[in-house]
């Protein structure tokens, strides 16, 4: 496996990892858009020259990273591809202080995934997503 930037033709890949595996929908314009203002901030896992999974982020401050979405496709779930995003990913910014996002209250292996991580749940957002449920901010400081 092997995890990379993302480049333009791996969108339809993203895309359908996105769709299989988030709740929310997204448009192919917006991981363009997420590309173009932090390009090594979104990575994809490649695996037998597919794309199994992705991570996207932006920069928030001079040491904050905001993580907005980690999807691994459901046939490689498990296998530590999300675990491998996410460490490339803290690598690629070594300044980097304090990490966070946001996930569904209700999605509780994602929540035990990131506090493996080293997350913790910081507060509880009302109306976070479309659809009008909560979301737990989680963070990560890093010393």
């Amino acid at each position: 496996m092997e995890i990379r930037k993302f480049r333009y033709e791996d969108i339809e890949s993203v895309y359908k990892i996105a769709e299989e595996s988030l709740k929310e929908e997204y448009t192919m314009d917006l991981f363009l858009h997420l590309w173009q203002i932090n390009p090594d901030g979104f990575l994809v896992a490649e695996k037998k020259g597919n794309v199994v999974g992705f991570i996207t982020s932006i920069k928030t401050g001079s040491n904050e990273l905001r993580i907005l979405l980690l999807a691994v496709d459901k046939k490689y779930r498990g296998t530590g591809i999300g675990s491998s995003l996410l460490k490339r990913l803290m690598m690629n910014f070594p300044e980097v202080r304090r990490l966070y996002l946001e996930t569904r209250i209700d999605n509780k292996k994602a929540i035990k995934f990131y506090e493996m991580h080293g997350f913790k749940i910081k507060e509880k957002l009302e109306d976070f997503y479309t659809d009008g449920s909560e979301a737990y901010l989680m963070e990560k400081i890093i010393f």
